[in-house]
């Protein structure tokens, strides 16, 4: 099987981005950076809403807006890609940064972190079984240890993976990743607890995975 060359730098980036998370610097301009409703990503066709629990559904743009979905915390911020490719919220005290092919977060204690990855498939034509291999495949070249728990094909046709792992940093990783083509573009969301279990930031990782959004192409 062959996987194209921008994926594996995809995951490249994803990998690196988990040591790096525990160290974001705060940027002033991404922590101020909102998303308006009238966005050009809710007023695109149709978007995938992935739910914390794993379902996913499809929506005109009357219903895309995060607001519909998730109402905004005082003091949440919320990011949209540049290009209008997808837009993800965080609670309160969450920082981020920009990688060059997405963004990272990280929680205010440094617990629970993430990243939305993006990158193109170069006209190629990935599988769910295809992208969940690649995933697999890359982290474990890329962390010093992962074990696989389990992987579910959402109904909007993306995977979701879970599995617990350890960086070369030294820290361990309870995970969640969702990894989906869309047109010639391959998303990928990771969700960590950083030393810390999943289960402890549930109700962050509801208001992040609630709000994130995917431009059909």
């Amino acid at each position: 099987m062959k996987y194209s060359p921008l994926f594996s730098a995809l995951l490249i980036v994803s990998a690196v981005v988990v040591s790096a998370c525990g160290s974001l610097s705060t940027n002033s301009s991404n922590e101020t950076q909102s998303t308006s409703p009238t966005s050009p990503l809710a007023d695109s066709p149709e978007v995938v809403v992935v739910s914390p629990d794993g379902s996913s559904s499809s929506e005109t743009s009357e219903e895309s807006s995060p607001s519909a979905e998730v109402p905004a915390a005082s003091g949440a911020t919320s990011y949209q890609e540049p290009n209008d490719l997808f837009q993800i919220s965080f609670p309160e005290g969450y920082t981020h940064q920009e990688t060059g092919s997405g963004i990272a977060f990280v929680s205010a204690d440094k617990g629970f972190g993430g990243s939305v990855d993006f990158g193109a498939a170069q006209g190629g034509e990935l599988s769910t079984e295809d992208l969940e291999k690649a995933l697999k495949e890359e982290y474990e070249n890329r962390l010093e240890d992962v074990a696989w728990q389990g992987s579910q094909i959402q109904p909007d046709g993306s995977i979701r993976v879970d599995w617990v792992g350890r960086d070369t940093d030294g820290n361990d990783l309870d995970a969640i990743s969702f990894v989906e083509q869309r047109g010639d573009t391959i998303f990928i969301l990771n969700l960590y607890g950083i030393n810390k279990a999943y289960a402890d930031y549930n109700a962050d990782a509801e208001t992040i995975v609630g709000s994130y959004r995917v431009r059909q192409q």
